[in-house]
C-alpha cells in the first residue's frame, strides 16, 4: 500500500511518504555540515513525519483533500518517540537533539523544557499515550530502505561519541561565563531546529512546484569577486575631487582593507554624508571574497533606510540577466505566522526565504530570527550561517534588545563563523555599557575610521541653534512656523523633523498655509514605501534645480536617505536622532557658511508609550543643560549614551518581563528562577541537557512594543494589487504562485499600523480582509491621501490602473 505525505492540488498528484522523508533528511544534512552535525540531522529528517505512517493520519489527509474541516492531527511527536532509547540506554544530546527538532517542527518552534511552574512540557509531549499507541503500526508500515537508513545513523559513531563533544565545544566559544554558554546551547539548537524546518518546508515547496531536489545548489559560493568588480566599476565612476570627495575615498578604501582582514567584529563610525552605505557594502564584498561566505545581510532600522539602501545595491550588483536573483529586499508584515497556520504548508512554501546572495532587512526581522515565537522565523536562521552581517544605524537597537543581541553577535561571530560591522555616526558603546559579562567583544584596532576625532572634525558642515535656551524653554506650533518663514527668506530648502505622525500632519498643513515655500512636502509612514520612494526623487529633483522646498517628516527621513537641505530642525529628541537629522542639512558641503539646524522643544508632546524617545529626550536636555555645545563630537556622543544606558537597570537590558521575575535572557540562558522551582517542586537538580524556557521567552519577545499589521492601500499600481487579491479562489490553478507575486509587489504599497489603529479602522469600516481568516487587509478606496497617505477621512477616489 502507498503511503503518502500530501496531495498537489493542482493537478492531484501525490508524493509519496518515504521520497518526503529520504528527501527531507538529504537536505537536512546537507544543511547541517556547517554545523558538523549532517548525520544527526539525516535521522531527523527521516523522523520528522514519522506519524504519518498510520492509517488515521492517510484519512485525515484525504478529508482534507475532500474539504472536511478537521482539527490538525500530530504527526511529529511518534518520530521523537520511536528514537527513544534507541542510540544509548541513557539520556543522550544526539537523542534529546533529534527529539526537540522533530517534535517541534511546527507550530511554535522548540518548547520550555522548563516553565514557570518548574514542570516540562517536552516531557509531557514525549509521554503522550496516543502516539505511543501508533508507533507498532508506524514501524510495520515503514519501507525497508527507510528501516536500512535509520539503523545506519544510529550504528554511526558519530551520535554516540561526537555529537556531545561538538556541540558544546562549538557553544562554547568565546563564552565569558556559564550563563553565555547556556545561551550559546540554545541558540545552536535553534539552529538545528532551523536546518530541519527549512529542509521540510523546501522540499514540500519543491513538490508543490513540480521541482526536482537540487542539492548541489546548496553548496555554491557566491561570484563575489565579479560582484566586487561591479561595485569598483561604479566607484571609479565618482568625482572624488574635493575634501568631501576625498574622505568618501579615504573611507572607502580603509572599508576595503578591512575587508581583508580575517573575520571578526568590527566598526564603521563614520559621519552623516560620508559614503557608508557603498563603503561598508565594499567591506562586506571583500570580506565574502576573502573568507568564501556564503551571503551578505545589510541590515537596517527602518524600511525607509532598507527602501533606499536596496535600490542603490540592487542598481549596482544586478543586470538584465541577474534581475532579482542577487539582492532580495525582506520587511514585509503582509506575510505571517498566522497565514501560515490558516493555510499550512503551502502557504509557508511561498514565503520568502532567504536564498539570495545579498539580502537587504530591517533589525526586527533579524532579532525575531534569532528569538521570536514561530516556526517561520526559525527557518531563516541557519542561512546567518558564514555570513558577513552590516548593521547600518547601530544606535537605533532597542534598549531591551542590547544583551540579547551583544550574545547573539558574539555567537554567530565564534560559532557560526560570521563576521559583523557596526555603522553609525554615533556609536553607542555596545563595548562599554551595561555589565562586563554582557557586552559585545570589539577591540578598538577594529574601528575603520583611523582618526575619528578627525573624522568628525573635517566633516564639521552645520551648527545648532538651541531654541530650548539650555533645556528650558518650550514652544508652540506657531513659534516653529515663523522660525521656519524666517529661515526661507535666507534658504532655498528646509527640512523640519519631528517626533510623531500627528505632529508632521499638522506643522505640514501649516507650513502649506504660510505660503513660505513653492513645494512643500509630507513624509511618514502612513506613505506607502512606493509613494516615499517617489516623493525623495521629486524633492531631490527639485533641489537640484534650486525650487524653494520644506520637507516635513517623522524620523523615517534622518538615515540612509541622501538628500541635503540649506536649513534645518528638530524637535527634541535624542542627540544621535538630531546628528542624523543634521547629516541631511548641508550634507555635501556646498552652503556658503554652516547650515544651521535648530533644536525645538515643543509644548503638549503627545508620546504616548514612545519610552525610548522619552529618555533620549531626558538624556539631551541634560547635555543642554549643562551647555553643551560641540554636539557633533565623538565624546559627547559617548557621555550622551552613558546617561542614556544609565536610566536604565541590568534586567531592562536583558528585557525584562512584565510581572515576572526572570527576564527574556535568563529564560534563554541558564533560567535560575524555572530551575530554583522545579528544584522545590522535585526536590532534586534539574539534568536535563537543555533547561531553557524557548516558548515562554519566545512569546514575550518582541523588537516593536506592539504588533504591526501590513494594509495594501490603493495607491496606483496598488489599486491593481487590490483587484487581482479580489479576483483570486483559492482552488485556481496557480493561486499559491499568484498570491505570492501579489504580495511581493504589495510590499510596495502596504502601510503598517499598530494593533490599536487596526482595530479603529475595522471599526470604522474602512479596511477589509481581503481572504478570510488570512489577516490580508486592503484599505477602501479613498481613504488615502497622496500627500500623507492614510487617512481615517475620505480624501476622494484613487485612479485605478486597469
Amino acid at each position: 500500500m502507498d503511503i503518502y505525505a500530501r496531495n498537489r492540488k493542482s493537478d492531484n498528484q501525490y508524493q509519496l511518504l518515504e521520497h518526503h522523508l529520504l528527501e527531507t533528511a538529504s537536505l537536512s544534512e546537507v544543511f547541517g555540515k556547517d554545523f558538523e552535525m549532517s548525520g544527526l540531522l539525516y535521522l531527523a529528517g527521516i523522523l520528522h513525519d514519522f506519524g504519518k505512517y498510520t492509517k488515521s493520519w492517510q484519512q485525515y489527509l484525504e478529508d482534507s483533500i475532500a474539504g472536511k474541516k478537521q482539527e490538525n492531527k500530530d504527526h511529529a511527536t511518534a518520530g521523537g518517540q520511536f528514537i527513544e532509547h534507541k542510540i544509548s540506554q541513557e539520556l543522550s544530546l544526539a537523542e534529546q537533539i533529534i527529539q526537540a527538532i522533530v517534535l517541534y517542527h511546527h507550530g511554535q518552534g522548540l518548547p520550555d523544557f522548563l516553565n514557570l511552574k518548574g514542570e516540562t512540557d517536552f516531557k509531557k509531549r514525549l509521554e503522550k499515550i496516543d502516539t505511543k499507541q501508533d508507533l507498532p503500526e508506524i514501524e510495520s508500515n515503514l519501507p525497508e530502505k527507510v528501516k536500512i537508513k535509520i539503523q545506519k545513523c544510529i550504528d554511526s559513531d558519530c551520535l554516540r561519541n561526537d555529537v556531545k563533544k561538538e556541540f558544546f565545544d562549538a557553544c562554547k566559544k568565546g563564552c565569558l561565563s556559564r550563563k553565555q554558554f547556556e545561551f550559546n546551547k540554545g541558540l545552536h539548537l535553534r539552529n538545528l531546529s532551523s536546518c530541519l524546518i527549512d529542509a521540510d518546508r523546501t522540499d514540500s515547496a519543491n513538490f508543490d512546484n513540480g521541482e526536482e531536489l537540487n542539492l548541489e545548489k546548496y553548496d555554491k559560493i557566491p561570484d563575489w569577486k565579479n560582484l566586487l568588480q561591479k561595485l569598483e566599476t561604479k566607484l571609479a565612476t565618482f568625482d572624488n575631487s574635493g575634501k568631501l570627495g576625498e574622505i568618501r575615498k579615504n573611507l572607502s578604501d580603509s572599508c576595503l582593507e578591512f575587508g581583508a582582514k580575517k573575520k571578526g567584529i568590527y566598526s564603521c563610525s563614520a559621519m552623516t554624508g560620508a559614503g557608508k552605505t557603498l563603503a561598508s557594502l565594499r567591506f562586506a564584498l571583500k570580506q565574502a571574497e576573502t573568507h568564501e561566505m556564503k551571503k551578505i545581510f545589510i541590515i537596517a532600522p527602518y524600511t525607509s533606510i532598507l527602501d533606499q539602501n536596496a535600490q542603490v545595491i540592487r542598481d549596482i550588483l544586478e543586470d538584465e540577466d541577474t534581475k532579482g536573483k542577487i539582492v532580495l529586499e525582506c520587511h514585509s508584515n503582509l506575510s505571517d505566522e498566522k497565514k501560515d497556520d490558516v493555510y499550512g504548508d503551502e502557504f509557508k512554501a511561498i514565503s520568502e526565504t532567504w536564498d539570495t546572495p545579498v539580502i537587504v532587512t530591517t533589525m526586527v526581522q533579524f532579532l525575531e530570527t534569532l528569538f521570536a515565537y514561530g516556526t517561520k522565523k526559525i527557518r531563516r536562521m541557519h542561512k546567518l550561517f558564514n555570513s558577513v552581517l552590516v548593521f547600518d544605524e547601530i544606535q537605533t537597537l532597542p534598549i531591551k534588545c542590547t544583551y540579547l543581541f551583544n550574545w547573539g553577535i558574539e555567537y554567530l561571530v565564534n560559532t557560526c563563523g560570521c563576521s559583523t560591522l557596526l555603522c553609525t555616526a554615533t556609536q553607542p558603546g555596545l563595548d562599554r555599557i551595561g555589565d562586563e559579562l554582557f557586552r559585545i567583544n570589539l577591540p578598538k584596532e577594529n574601528e575603520v575610521i583611523k582618526n575619528v576625532f578627525e573624522h568628525y572634525e573635517s566633516l564639521q558642515r552645520v551648527k545648532f541653534i538651541d531654541k530650548t535656551n539650555f533645556g528650558r524653554n518650550k514652544s508652540d506650533i506657531a513659534d516653529v512656523v515663523d522660525y521656519i518663514k524666517e529661515e526661507m527668506k535666507t534658504c532655498k530648502s528646509f527640512l523640519a523633523v519631528v517626533n510623531t505622525k500627528p505632529q508632521a500632519k499638522e506643522l505640514f498643513e501649516k507650513i502649506k498655509e504660510s505660503d513660505c515655500a513653492k513645494k512643500v512636502y509630507h513624509l511618514s509612514t502612513n506613505m506607502c514605501p512606493a509613494q516615499r520612494k517617489e516623493i525623495f526623487a521629486e524633492i531631490k529633483k527639485n533641489l537640484e534645480r534650486g525650487v524653494k522646498v520644506v520637507c516635513v517628516s517623522t524620523r523615517l527621513i534622518e538615515a540612509g536617505v541622501d538628500l541635503s537641505f540649506d536649513g534645518a530642525l528638530r524637535y527634541l529628541a535624542g542627540l544621535d536622532s538630531i546628528i542624523q537629522t543634521a547629516g541631511r542639512c548641508n550634507r555635501n558641503g556646498k552652503c556658503e557658511n554652516l547650515g544651521k539646524v535648530a533644536i525645538f522643544e515643543v509644548e503638549d508632546e503627545k508620546l504616548g508609550s514612545l519610552e525610548e524617545l522619552k529618555l533620549g529626550q531626558k538624556a539631551m536636555r541634560e547635555l543642554l543643560q549643562n551647555k553643551e555645545t560641540n554636539l557633533l563630537n565623538p565624546t559627547t556622543i559617548q557621555n550622551y549614551f552613558k546617561k542614556y544606558y544609565d536610566e536604565h537597570f541590568d534586567e531592562q537590558l536583558k528585557y525584562s518581563i512584565a510581572g515576572k521575575e526572570a527576564t527574556v535572557l535568563d529564560l534563554l540562558s541558564d533560567n535560575s528562577v524555572c530551575c530554583a522551582e522545579y528544584k522545590r517542586i522535585t526536590g532534586k537538580n534539574y539534568q536535563n541537557p537543555f533547561k531553557q524556557s524557548f516558548e515562554t521567552a519566545w512569546k514575550e519577545f518582541g523588537v516593536i512594543e506592539k504588533s504591526t499589521f501590513g494594509i495594501i492601500v490603493p495607491y496606483k499600481e496598488g489599486s491593481n494589487l487590490i483587484g487581482r487579491l479580489d479576483a483570486l479562489e483559492k482552488y485556481d490553478e496557480n493561486y499559491f504562485a499568484e498570491l505570492k507575486s501579489i504580495l511581493k509587489d504589495a510590499q510596495q504599497f502596504s502601510v503598517n499600523v499598530y494593533s490599536s489603529k487596526l482595530k479603529e479602522l475595522l471599526r470604522e469600516d474602512l479596511i477589509r480582509e481581503v481572504i478570510p481568516d488570512s489577516e490580508l487587509y486592503v484599505l477602501n478606496d479613498g481613504f488615502y491621501s497622496d500627500e500623507f497617505g492614510l487617512s481615517m477621512e475620505f480624501v476622494g477616489r484613487s485612479y485605478l490602473y486597469f
